[in-house]
């Protein structure tokens, strides 16, 4: 038995050996920080007989310890050197650096969408392996599954940044369908973080970063503790950090300072403080005022063109505010582009022998991240199917202009129609987001008598989000414009004339109007365990069959409570119209609170069966081992589901492994998006049925040209207005998705080479994953797009497109074109709905070199490329039913057809870029330790499905960063046992590629230059 379980143990580590993935990281340079007892996830499992224990080393991807089928599993694992080698200081960071993982689908970035509370914000991160989603990768600590990030909607992640980078023994990534063995929602595959165990001793780091030439610093204090207690038979090992990150200003960085842009010569996007075109808010605090008065029917007219006060004051009457009084929600001084946080990580591990075959064990995690941003003052927008984007002055409220109340009455105007209004009073306005996580697991595992190893365990885990921001309330804030003395909200003296684009020179208090509204955002996880395996359990000809199986029992829920002024509780009454928005916040559609939970009862069986050994003595097949898999779940509100894995080794000769795998997974319907109602968002729109009327009657030539120069325009029966857009989950209609996953590949690694030319080991992996039922929306754009379709193929309109009726002026504004008149947009209703197969497929290329024992130290040298070859799904009917009408003329050219019906998406709007790779060179000798590390991101088209000309598509250009680090121990004297490290990432300090609008892609980049460390630290 013994001698079974030593082969055993090395079957393994030769197999750990072989299929390492895209970093190697099974890397046995000289620990920095840690004992080398806590390189190795090495929990004790006591096993029968005399006090002999078994290291159960944890390999991603199988459940039974040692079972030679792990060779058959593309495994990523890398090692602490290379996270260090990426110079990360969160997880946002280090996962930017591995080229298996794609976009990152939301970030701490503010400047975009900081001012929208529907929005996932604070100190997070997504993690998005293989670039299909974030929503099909799954994150387990230590074998076990964690918390979803709460407020992160129709797209679940888990937070990146909740990982504590400094503390990780190491990141282990399953390229491959894991189903099967770890839960039918891993579809891409699986991210497992390893932290150390066993530890015995201390150390403690202090670290300091900046980022030249910005406000960006970060300081951080980590550490590490370990002892074993009751004569060796236990032990406690605890993490800990603790960082401030500053905040890191708009200002700081010419590409996000302005949201004004020129064209080079060359066609590019640039910033430009005095450029003109693309990037500005249409909302502005010089005013859009129109007359108004009510109809017999209870309907509004507008009588003319609106004003607007110009910068000296002056009020002027155009259809459009000039553009260079367009707001720029950049450049107000002190906008963070990233908000300052204050976090703290606390990790414990702890274990107790309760005999010779049972061990008591436990885990207690704790994360909490404080972090604030500061955003531009926002628009009244109140985005509404019954109330649109407008706010009513009296015309006897104590500001209104003399002019323009004499013009009132003159019109016979009962009220003036406040519209794109920007409150920029206090120009910079407050966002604090509280982040935690906790972690709680215990359990007891052991062996018996005949060899079967056991695990139990119960686990409970919390993530809890406190998001609150300054807002503009509308019932304050029209309350305030109409009221008839001097303490009235003024909106008519503009903004500020010497920099229009921003600021107020003559602000009003704004004491009542903004105020603090908070959303609490609570997701839970809570699980029960039982599993066994055994690496020995069966013999047949080719040696011994592994089994394990389990059972699992979990229950997840998500609680989304949104502030009263905006879950209806408060709502904002339209004193004019008398109509009712059931949000009272501007900028912030109407949501209702969630609260949902999900039972999923599972479960799994596994077999590790070689098929083929040694000693059969067969010619090119030294072994072959499977694995099979299957998996059973059962979830109370999305149906049961079985689904299998099959993988496969074949050691051809020494050094030449050849691997393959197929499996299927199942993906239910995030359970904030399954339980809520009609998701009401509004958003600024263009009514494309009118310019395709107007270039079709010769009013303009393109279409571009229609929407730039009716850009912001309110007449004309608005061709560009905020509308309503609601997406609708009906749970009767929407499938679960399915997946089919395959990979194949080789390992190989030249036995015949000597001693002295080092280790080489080369790896390529090819995989696909498609998915069926797909669940998306059509969206309020293509839905706009369907019902012009519709309409100018003369088969009327959508169902999905609500209209007023068509008036006098819409008539006009038709006539000659050859289409029927529409009435002015309410609001867009559009649909989840399974849609067609989606396909990725890729490459993975690993080389790896290492050399040990040198006269000049040891040398590793690692390259990782991931190829992402396709991301395809066939188009919605609508869709390929628009592109047809665009490319036979039916419909003007708005779009190109061929982008708007693209199968693969690869490189398209600057999210999936088909190359990505690094390269590291790591070299240790003695006290010293140099790191060099290359991250590339390949090349992507921005503005694919632009509908304006100053944005056509176009290349974003590659980019490669460097980083570097050298690092000097102490090993005599006073010193023995410390360690100071110098280094920088992005050591050319390079600035991110720009897309067609002069900005940054914050899914592929980072937003600073080079970024210099200092980290000094100590170990006993």
């Amino acid at each position: 038995m013994l001698e079974t379980r030593a082969r055993s143990r090395l079957s393994l580590a030769l197999c750990a050996l072989l299929c390492s993935g895209t970093l190697h990281a099974q890397d046995t340079t000289e620990r920095d920080t840690k004992p080398q007892d806590a390189t190795a996830q090495t929990t004790d499992v006591p096993q029968h007989g005399d006090s002999k224990t078994l290291d159960k080393v944890s390999v991603v991807g199988s459940q039974i310890a040692g079972g030679g089928a792990q060779a058959a599993l593309p495994v990523v694992s890398v090692s602490k050197e290379q996270i260090d080698s990426t110079g990360a200081t969160k997880g946002d960071e280090l996962f930017r650096n591995l080229p298996q993982f794609g976009d990152v689908a939301f970030t701490q970035k503010t400047v975009n969408a900081g001012r929208n509370q529907n929005y996932a914000r604070g100190d997070v991160a997504s993690i998005n392996l293989r670039n299909i989603g974030s929503q099909y990768t799954l994150l387990l600590v230590d074998g076990r599954r964690t918390v979803q990030y709460p407020l992160s909607g129709n797209t679940p992640s888990y937070n990146a940044n909740a990982i504590p980078t400094f503390g990780l023994d190491r990141l282990d990534v399953l390229l491959d369908g894991a189903a099967a063995v770890y839960g039918s929602d891993a579809v891409a595959g699986v991210v497992n973080l390893v932290l150390p165990s066993n530890l015995n001793g201390g150390g403690v780091e202090l670290g300091y970063g900046h980022a030249e030439g910005t406000s960006r610093s970060t300081r951080s204090l980590d550490g590490y503790w370990g002892s074993d207690f009751a004569e060796g038979r236990g032990n406690v090992s605890l993490l800990y950090g603790a960082s401030h990150q500053s905040k890191l200003l708009n200002s700081d960085q010419a590409y996000t300072a302005t949201a004004r842009r020129s064209i080079a010569e060359d066609g590019r996007a640039v910033p430009d403080p005095n450029g003109t075109a693309g990037g500005l808010s249409t909302y502005t605090p010089w005013g859009q005022f129109t007359l108004v008065r009510k109809n017999a029917d209870g309907s509004v007219a507008t009588l003319g063109q609106p004003y607007y006060v110009d910068t000296t004051g002056t009020l002027r009457r155009a259809s459009s505010v000039p553009t260079s009084l367009r707001y720029d929600t950049s450049a107000a001084p002190g906008i963070t582009q990233e908000p300052s946080v204050d976090k703290a990580n606390v990790y414990a591990s702890a274990h107790f022998d309760l005999s010779q075959t049972t061990q008591l064990f436990g885990e207690l995690g704790y994360y909490r991240a404080k972090s604030e941003s500061r955003f531009s003052g926002g628009p009244n927008s109140v985005l509404s199917s019954t109330v649109p984007n407008y706010v009513y002055v009296d015309t006897n409220a104590y500001w209104v202009p003399a002019s323009l109340r004499a013009a009132a009455a003159a019109a016979g105007a009962s009220a003036i129609r406040l519209t794109n209004y920007q409150l920029v009073d206090e120009p910079v306005q407050r966002l604090k987001d509280d982040n935690s996580e906790v972690r709680v697991l215990t359990g007891v595992r052991g062996s018996t008598e005949g060899g079967w190893n056991w695990e139990s365990a119960v686990l409970y885990a919390r993530a809890r989000v406190v998001d609150s921001q300054q807002n503009g309330l509308f019932n304050q804030f029209v309350a305030a414009l109409n009221k008839t003395t001097a303490d009235a909200y003024n909106p008519f003296n503009g903004g500020d004339p010497s920099h229009p684009s921003w600021g107020d020179a003559t602000p009003s208090d704004l004491a009542g109007i903004l105020g603090w509204t908070t959303r609490i955002g609570t997701t839970t996880l809570a699980s029960w365990d039982f599993k066994v395996d055994r690496p020995d359990a069966l013999r047949w000809y080719a040696g011994e069959i592994g089994v394990a199986a389990g059972v699992e029992l979990r229950r997840e829920t998500a609680k989304d409570d949104r502030d009263a002024n905006v879950d209806g509780t408060v709502q904002y009454l339209d004193w004019y119209t008398g109509n009712v928005n059931s949000s009272n916040v501007f900028l912030t559609s109407y949501s209702d609170d969630i609260s949902a939970s999900r039972t999923v009862k599972s479960v799994f069986a596994e077999l590790a069966v070689p098929l083929v050994s040694p000693e059969l003595g067969i010619p090119l097949v030294k072994a072959i081992d499977l694995q099979v898999a299957g998996r059973y779940e059962d979830y109370n509100d999305a149906g049961s589901v079985a689904k299998p894995k099959l993988a496969l080794a074949w050691n051809v000769v020494d050094g030449l492994l050849l691997r393959g795998s197929v499996s299927g997974g199942f993906h239910a319907p995030a359970l904030e998006l399954a339980n809520s109602g009609t998701i009401w968002r509004g958003g600024s729109t263009t009514d494309l049925i009118r310019c395709d009327a107007l270039v079709k009657r010769g009013a303009y030539a393109s279409y571009s040209a229609c929407t730039s120069a009716t850009s912001g325009a309110v007449l004309l029966a608005p061709l560009s207005t905020n509308i309503d857009t609601g997406t609708v989950f009906d749970k009767g209609s929407i499938k679960p998705e399915t997946s089919k996953q395959y990979s194949y590949g080789f390992v190989f690694e030249p036995a015949f080479l000597p001693d002295a030319a080092g280790r080489l080991n080369l790896g390529v992996n090819a995989w696909q994953i498609r998915i069926d039922n797909p669940i998306s929306a059509l969206g309020g754009t293509n839905e706009l797009l369907y019902d012009a379709y519709l309409r100018t193929s003369g088969q009327g309109g959508s169902p999905n497109v609500v209209r007023l009726d068509p008036t006098a002026e819409d008539a006009a504004q038709f006539a000659g074109s050859g289409i029927a008149p529409v009435g002015a947009l309410q609001y867009v209703k559009t649909y989840y709905a399974n849609g067609n197969p989606l396909t990725a497929r890729g490459i993975d290329y690993d080389l790896s070199w290492r050399k040990r024992g040198t006269a000049w130290g040891d040398w590793t040298f690692t390259v990782n490329v991931s190829q992402l070859k396709r991301y395809s799904q066939e188009p919605l009917p609508q869709v390929k039913a628009i592109a047809g009408a665009i490319a036979s003329g039916v419909l003007v050219n708005i779009v190109d057809p061929a982008t708007l019906a693209a199968y693969n998406q690869v490189g398209l709007e600057g999210a999936k870029p088909e190359w990505r790779g690094s390269a590291a060179l790591i070299w240790h000798r003695d006290d010293w330790t140099v790191r060099l590390r290359d991250n590339y991101i390949g090349s992507v088209t921005s503005a694919a499905y632009s509908f304006v000309a100053s944005t056509a598509p176009q290349k974003v250009d590659a980019t490669q960063l460097w980083t570097l680090s050298l690092k000097k121990g102490f090993s005599l004297g006073a010193l023995a046992g410390s360690y100071v490290e110098v280094g920088a990432r992005n050591l050319f300090d390079k600035d991110p590629p720009l897309d067609a609008g002069g900005n940054y892609l914050a899914a592929l980049y980072e937003d600073y230059g080079r970024y210099l460390y200092l980290n000094v630290g100590a170990t006993w």
